[in-house]
């Protein structure tokens, strides 16, 4: 910029410019001519009129020029200037129609895109609605089969049932009976499951029919809760029914309405430990609902799992509860019954407090409640009329187990194997130990937790495991197993219903030596049995007279070799301590005189005593292959006191005397 050129913004376009001629003797005869180039190019004669106003001037260069002339009418042709810039506003600067073209072409992209995305989405939808309409067919025919072998099902168990009954009903063996009452128990189980799955498969048809008539639920409440009775005194539990009437009516189907309750108090009952009560409570919540609570003070809910509980085969996953765990069915059960009956069913619960189901029914018509009208009629907790026989079951199996306690270690020759057998469930532990009590002593534990410390406590020589099972699964009892320098080196056979080879991989990666599926072979298992404690004999045998053993030819376990290693250094670094013995051997590598001898004896089949003598012994060789003293002086120094017993024991170790060793 300089002194000739003026700029402006594009909104100062009025402007007037004041000039005069440098003619003062008479300048009120000065004459002036101007134009403003690039606006207009012709000179304007102004006369005497010494200024000229632009109005609306547009963005652009212009140069203003003037001339003036004396009172002579002399003019100077040469003039004055001044360039004059108007400046265009923002949206017409060059960065501007950048903007625009810019804006112009993502428009066209984004217009592009969204046809494209919506024939996309079209074409997707139309696939969609192929794909829904397949499923919606494979689901049919999928329900239809189901619904089909179910009760192809349900013929074949109610013959073995019907069968079973009749043979317990005979004169026969009360061991024979026993068997008996489990494959009754077992095969009811899963007729009543067999019967849940087709109540499901009845209600997403549409097809499941209520024959409902006005009912006092109280009573029929009442005398359902309280068929409980006898079990709630064998588990120590208190019973509570509370209602503010006596008569509520309710319409409602007996045999449905029996199916939701049982279900929901049964799980009260699973759930609720000994000293534990639970509470039925009835009350009007107004003129057209009836609440009704049945509230336990077991061990609860987590909460973030609350709102899945009703979902069909969901399960709560969590330890505490796992021991408990079902099908899945019931609750799911539960709620499509209730709402059938177009009510509705909410949970509250907190862990370790207890768990309350909260249901709401359509209340009848209180006046046509006749109160001596006839009872309703159904046949409760009949044997075959069980909708859920998992808290009888548990009883039942509980007074099993109790009776086949004294076969543990039945077998008490000192040569017999010990097998501990980790499993959950009653029956199947009592099968397992059928196959094998007469040539194994058997212990028992019926989760994780407890079989970790009957392990530790009694060192066996197999571990027979499921892996679904409450409180610690299998895969988690393995890897605690293999950490523990105890019990590493026990071959385990893992049991289990999970088929699947990723679960085969994940338990071979924990350590098990054997994994066989449920159904398994008897015989196969006793062939596994067999084989690994083969395996770890004849290894043993190896090391029985062993006096050099190197921990990486005993085992391939890491734990196994470092316990070997460090029980062997321990043992090296009192060779000189005569008084050093079994029990602070015992002591230094932390465990009892018992589990020290059954855990060598496993490895090497040496005893803690006879290993240390037998490492002692092949110092005193060395010792005297290097004539590192005298006999009596090696004695002393690797921890015998009595020569006369070191010169019998290293004879009968080697073969010949130490005098003759040293000669060698």
């Amino acid at each position: 910029l300089n002194k000739d050129t003026l700029i402006l913004p594009y909104d100062k376009n009025i402007i007037q410019f004041e000039f005069a001629a440098l003619d003062y003797s008479a300048s009120e005869k000065n004459q002036y001519t101007y134009k403003l180039e690039n606006f207009n190019n012709n000179w304007i004669e102004s006369g005497k009129v010494h200024f000229a106003t632009y109005t609306n001037l547009s963005p652009g260069r212009y140069r203003f020029r003037v001339r003036g002339s004396n009172n002579d009418g002399i003019w100077n042709n040469e003039g004055a200037s001044l360039v004059l810039i108007i400046l265009p506003p923002w949206w017409r600067n060059w960065w501007a129609y950048s903007m625009y073209i810019l804006m112009f072409f993502s428009g066209l992209y984004f217009l592009r895109r969204y046809e494209l995305n919506r024939v996309r989405l079209k074409n997707q939808l139309k696939l969609e609605k192929v794909s829904l309409d397949t499923l919606r067919q494979l689901d049919k025919m999928k329900s239809r089969f189901f619904a089909n072998i179910s009760h192809e099902f349900r013929t074949p168990l109610t013959l073995i049932l019907g069968q079973i009954d009749n043979v317990i009903s005979s004169k026969i063996d009360v061991s024979e009976k026993g068997k008996l009452h489990v494959a009754h128990r077992n095969a009811r189980r899963l007729l009543t499951l067999i019967n849940q799955l087709l109540d499901l498969s009845k209600l997403e048809a549409g097809s499941m029919k209520l024959h409902t008539e006005q009912h006092n639920i109280v009573s029929f409440l009442k005398s359902l809760f309280y068929s409980f009775e006898s079990l709630a005194e064998s588990h120590k539990i208190s019973l509570k029914f509370e209602s503010e009437l006596e008569s509520i009516p309710v319409i409602f189907d007996p045999d449905k309405m029996e199916k939701v309750f049982y279900n929901l108090i049964s799980n009260a009952f699973k759930f609720t430990p000994k000293d534990g009560e639970i509470v039925v409570l009835l009350k009007i919540l107004n003129s057209s609902l009836v609440e009704i609570r049945v509230k336990d003070t077991g061990k609860g809910i987590p909460e973030d799992q609350l709102e899945n509980i009703f979902n069909r085969f969901y399960q709560v996953n969590t330890s505490s509860l796992s021991e408990f765990e079902g099908s899945g069915i019931g609750l799911a059960l539960t709620k499509e019954l209730i709402e059938l009956h177009k009510g509705d069913i909410t949970v509250r619960s907190k862990l370790d407090e207890g768990t309350e189901f909260i249901i709401h029914l359509p209340l009848g018509d209180l006046k046509k409640l006749k109160e001596n009208s006839a009872p309703v009629k159904y046949d409760l907790f009949l044997p075959e009329n069980y909708l859920n026989n998992a808290v009888f079951d548990e009883t039942e199996s509980e007074n099993n187990n109790e009776e086949f306690q004294s076969l543990n270690y039945k077998n008490d020759s000192e040569e017999c194997e010990v097998i501990l057998i980790v499993e959950d469930n009653a029956d199947v532990r009592h099968y397992i130990r059928e196959q094998i009590e007469t040539d194994y002593k058997l212990i028992e534990a019926s989760d994780g937790r407890e079989g970790i410390v009957k392990a530790v406590e009694n060192i066996p020589d197999l571990i027979i495991t499921d892996v679904m099972m409450p409180k610690m699964d299998g895969f988690e009892f393995t890897r605690k197993i293999r950490l523990d320098e105890k019990t590493s080196h026990i071959p385990i056979i893992m049991l289990t219903a999970k088929a699947g080879l990723d679960d085969k991989i994940e338990g071979l990666e924990t350590g098990i030596d054997a994994y066989l599926t449920k159904p398994f072979n008897a015989k196969e298992l006793k062939v596994q049995i067999k084989n690994l404690i083969n395996q770890r004999k004849e290894l043993r045998k190896r090391f029985r007279k062993a006096t050099i053993i190197k921990p990486s030819e005993v085992t391939t376990i890491s734990v196994d070799k470092e316990f070997l290693g460090k029980t062997i250094k321990i043992i090296e670094a009192h060779f000189e301590d005569e008084q050093f013995s079994v029990d602070k051997l015992a002591e230094q590598v932390n465990m009892s005189i018992s589990q020290l001898n059954r855990k060598l004896n496993a490895l090497v089949d040496q005893p803690a005593g006879q290993l240390m003598r037998s490492l002692r012994l092949q110092r005193a060789a060395d010792l005297l292959k290097q004539n590192a003293g005298t006999v009596t002086e090696i004695c002393y120094k690797v921890g015998f006191n009595d020569q006369a017993y070191f010169s019998r024991a290293f004879k009968k170790q080697f073969g010949h005397s130490p005098i003759e060793h040293k000669k060698l």
